[in-house]
């Protein structure tokens, strides 16, 4: 799974190093400024899923992740 964090420098790090406490983190891309004029950067991070953990709620199967139902 790929993920794009979009935001200020200090806040992608602080962001990607969060979802690593989550996720497995496989790859993270460079810091990539956004067009235009723009103080953003966008970090893209591939993932996968951790097992869940004993004794968790079993995820959603609904493909559009919408457990709202």
């Amino acid at each position: 799974m790929r993920i794009r964090l979009t935001g200020l420098p200090a806040e992608v790090e602080t962001a990607a190093a969060r979802i690593a406490g989550v996720v497995t983190v496989l790859e993270t891309s460079r810091p990539y400024p956004r067009r235009g004029n723009s103080a953003l950067v966008s970090l893209y991070l591939d993932v996968t899923l951790n097992a869940p953990a004993e004794g968790a709620p079993p995820a959603s199967t609904d493909p559009t992740g919408d457990a709202r139902r």
